[in-house]
């Protein structure tokens, strides 16, 4: 069955808004369709270590992709934070291993290494943390980063490994998921090149004896003709050209040089791709994750959505909007989808 994520946006204020967050919490509580909830990461942003135990205890069904950063925090206390959260979440959390595109970012958190060593530490971490899962007994080790002698965790995750998901689009990236995500996270890219994507991680996994699974993240903006579903879209675009040069809505720093970022940009060329595939608001967010859309019908969006079903994607991280946000609008066309994409 094809499953819908989306994500709990960080509240654009200068003090974070308790009741705005709770009210968000709760309208995600009450969603049918969404299977995930992913709580993103930056140096600046609220820390998601406080928001995602502050979400489940307040909700029943709410599930937790929880952004984590290597380098942040040592492997066996990695291990054991999360160990710990999935026994808090009932079994519901999974956690986005995000190894940073922003060096400046990063370095925010004193963290200074060379992109191509954050890939080389995210292996051996995730190594270290599957392997404190998992063991019984306690076991020591030393590598090129990590050093940790008598590991052994009292609390185990209730899925025995929590889901590990992961994007990038470098070949470092590529080979870091094809080790250890259990969902390869894609950029919204036209038909072909979401294709090309997939093919090229799932040989990766192969090649390591995994099988993988994949999701893409879209804005969607549906309308009951496309004139009106073009109207929201246009609406929203004006919206963010007017905040040029403002925090109001997230968006792609220039000291991003991540693989991923140039090729959204690189799509931005031509403004509408496929059917409904629409660039406008990728060029004005600088290349950010989360700004490749589809515009039209229900029945438009549908037969797109089934297209890269059929390609091999699994589930869509699904937001709409000026922030890249859920909308309660979009419950009844995605339960359809539910239903239809099977």
């Amino acid at each position: 069955m094809v499953e819908f994520l989306t994500g709990l946006q960080p509240l654009q204020t200068s003090e974070t808004d308790p009741d705005l967050m709770i009210s968000r919490i709760q309208e995600l509580d009450r969603s049918q369709v969404i299977d995930r909830v992913l709580l993103g990461y930056s140096a600046t942003w609220p820390h998601n270590h406080a928001t995602a135990p502050f979400a489940l205890a307040m909700s029943e069904r709410f599930s937790p992709i929880v952004a984590h950063r290597p380098g942040v925090m040592a492997p066996v206390a990695a291990a054991r934070y999360f160990a710990t959260l999935d026994v808090l979440a009932r079994g519901r959390l999974a956690v986005n291993v995000v190894v940073g595109g922003s060096d400046r970012d990063l370095r925010r958190e004193s963290d200074d290494l060379p992109k191509a060593d954050r890939y080389r530490r995210a292996v051996e971490c995730l190594d270290i943390i599957r392997r404190a899962w998992t063991e019984t007994e306690p076991f020591d080790h030393h590598g090129e980063y990590y050093t940790a002698e008598a590991v052994k965790l009292g609390t185990k995750p209730v899925q025995g490994q929590v889901p590990i998901l992961m994007g990038g689009e470098s070949a470092d990236a590529v080979d870091f998921g094809a080790r250890h995500a259990d969902l390869y996270m894609l950029w919204g890219e036209p038909l072909a090149g979401t294709k090309e994507r997939i093919d090229r991680v799932t040989a990766a996994a192969e090649r390591h004896g995994r099988a993988m699974r994949f999701s893409l993240s879209l804005r969607l903006f549906i309308g009951d003709t496309d004139d009106e579903a073009w109207a929201r879209a246009r609406s929203v675009e004006r919206r963010i050209a007017e905040a040029a040069g403002t925090p109001a809505f997230l968006r792609s720093s220039s000291s991003d040089t991540s693989v991923g970022r140039q090729r959204a940009l690189a799509l931005t060329d031509h403004e509408l791709h496929d059917d409904c595939f629409w660039t406008g608001l990728t060029k004005l967010l600088g290349g950010f994750a989360n700004s490749q859309a589809l515009v039209g019908t229900e029945e438009r969006v549908l037969d797109t959505l089934g297209r890269y079903r059929e390609l091999g994607v699994d589930a869509f991280l699904v937001t709409t909007g000026a922030e890249a946000a859920w909308d309660p609008s979009l419950e009844g066309f995605l339960a359809r989808v539910k239903k239809e994409l099977a």
